[in-house]
């Protein structure tokens, strides 16, 4: 087993999906490009596109997630992963510099920092003895790698070399444009007896009307042939460093990279949903199975939905509306129907969000969940026609669910998003029930929202839900979904009576 705090072994990481058009649809590109935001440095993104493929994977994450719920753990990773993001703003900025004895002196800076990460975690794990078998065995290989003379070299000799620049004591002689540089030989400091002397004459500070010159790190060119000097003055500290660059360029160790990482995904996403959980929106760790005997979701909710109205309103998420779905063992596609604008599509993705985001390992938007281990979430939502396709919506339509269909499993989900709108109703209905007799037939799970609502009837595989009303006013939409047979032209004749257009109205008044 290869050390990881994502994988029980690392040699079976799934690689990243290049076909990320789900996202789109589902809008989690949404969710992970603002969850991954000034991190982009340490690749998150192909993480959060590479579902996992066994339960003991998701497991394995589910466990990190747990310690890392525990206060001391996540101080202690969060300290550690600041003072990584330190040492690699120090690289960065050494890397940057044009004097390069500057930037292998801010290379010790780097490296000390890096070794006072490691010391602190590795005390932190070993002191808190978290319960997961990832942090448990990273805490053993801080340990090792802590005690290992190669790490103790690392940072003694950073210390030295620090120590030994440090008693470098030098001499500038300006006179005109001359400036000279010579070796400090115990000449006495005036600069003390003068602030003594002029102590006396120190008024209040005066109102300071200057302009402030920039002073960037990276010396100009004066300064830095001074240093070229001292350095040549006093070769051997100078010479020990350069040496001491060269040899450790690439100290950090690939293990303690790969937590950084592999931390730093696990906080990105918790971060993202912390204040939807403050505001009082639950969050899961499903119970993922190879099986698809059945599917359970509670209180499940739109992900991104969620986040845009914390946003926009600043008050949180009050509004945000959740429901229920499952499918028995012989049950496999969820056909929608119901209104325009009562929120098909918003409950469509979040069926599909619950079963993607269980399938990264990550805690799912819903209050319980029992779901099935997707080898793949695939889609198939209305799209803008673009210029470059030569192609008809319906065209595309059949191209991509053509795809879809063609990679279908029985561990696939299927997310369809109003599809065939673009055609007529009798057209919409045959290919409709197709590609319902497709799925059904290859085992996929789906939801199919459409305005087709004999789709939603005839076979025991699929299950029909529809939108609730308000028994106080059935013109008002709830947003809410129970299975129920559909309703839609029975609340096509309830907009007829309440404006005035049903049958016996529009006759009395032609009769008139």
């Amino acid at each position: 087993m290869t050390l990881s705090l994502l994988y029980p072994d690392k040699a079976s990481a799934p690689a990243a999906l290049e076909d990320r058009r789900f996202a789109i649809d589902l809008e989690l590109d949404q969710v992970f490009a603002t969850a991954t935001s000034g991190r982009e440095d340490l690749r998150l993104m192909d993480l959060f596109y590479a579902p996992l493929r066994s339960v003991d994977q998701v497991a394995y994450r589910h466990e990190v997630l747990a310690d890392l719920e525990l206060p001391q753990v996540a101080a202690a990773v969060r300290g550690f992963l600041e003072q990584m993001g330190r040492a690699r703003e120090i690289l960065s900025v050494a890397g940057s510099l044009h004097t390069h004895l500057q930037t292998q002196r801010l290379f010790l800076d780097a490296v000390l920092t890096y070794c006072g990460a490691v010391a602190s975690l590795a005390a932190s794990l070993s002191s808190l003895q978290p319960p997961s078998r990832a942090l448990r065995a990273f805490g053993e290989h801080l340990a090792n790698y802590e005690a290992s003379p190669a790490f103790k070299d690392l940072g003694d000799r950073a210390r030295e070399l620090v120590g030994s620049l440090s008693r470098v004591r030098y001499k500038i002689h300006i006179r005109g444009t001359r400036v000279t540089v010579s070796a400090y030989q115990n000449e006495p400091d005036y600069a003390k007896e003068l602030e003594t002397t002029f102590a006396k004459f120190r008024q209040e500070a005066p109102t300071d009307y200057t302009a402030k010159l920039r002073s960037p790190l990276d010396m100009n060119q004066v300064e830095a042939r001074v240093l070229e000097s001292v350095a040549l003055l006093y070769p051997e500290p100078f010479s020990s460093l350069a040496d001491y660059f060269a040899l450790h360029k690439d100290f950090m160790d690939p293990d303690i990279v790969d937590f950084e990482r592999a931390a730093q995904f696990y906080l990105a996403y918790l971060e993202r949903i912390a204040p939807l959980q403050e505001k009082g929106l639950a969050f899961c760790y499903p119970r993922v199975s190879l099986s698809p005997a059945g599917v359970h979701v509670e209180g499940c909710f739109d992900l991104a939905l969620a986040l845009k109205a914390a946003s926009q309103d600043g008050t949180g998420p009050a509004g945000v509306v959740t429901n229920d779905f499952e499918l028995s063992a012989a049950e496999r596609v969820i056909v929608v129907t119901g209104p325009n604008s009562g929120g098909k599509t918003t409950f469509c993705r979040a069926a599909g969000q619950v079963h993607y985001l269980a399938s990264l390992g990550l805690p799912v938007p819903a209050r319980s969940a029992e779901v099935v281990l997707a080898d793949n979430v695939l889609t198939s939502f209305v799209q803008a026609e673009a210029l470059e396709v030569a192609r008809s919506h319906l065209e595309d339509e059949l191209f991509n669910l053509h795809n879809v269909i063609g990679r279908a499993t029985p561990q696939t989900v299927v997310i369809m998003n109003e599809s065939f709108s673009s055609t007529t109703l009798a057209d919409a209905a045959v290919i409709g029930k197709a590609v319902l007799a497709e799925l059904v037939q290859r085992g996929a799970l789906g939801v199919y929202v459409t305005f087709v609502e004999e789709l939603a009837s005839g076979d025991d595989a699929v299950v029909s839900m529809g939108a609730i009303v308000d028994p106080q006013d059935p013109m008002r939409r709830t947003y809410r979904f129970v299975r129920k047979e559909p309703e839609g032209r029975a609340y096509a004749a309830l907009l007829a009576e309440r404006y005035g257009l049903s049958f016996h109205a529009v006759t009395e008044r032609v009769a008139r």
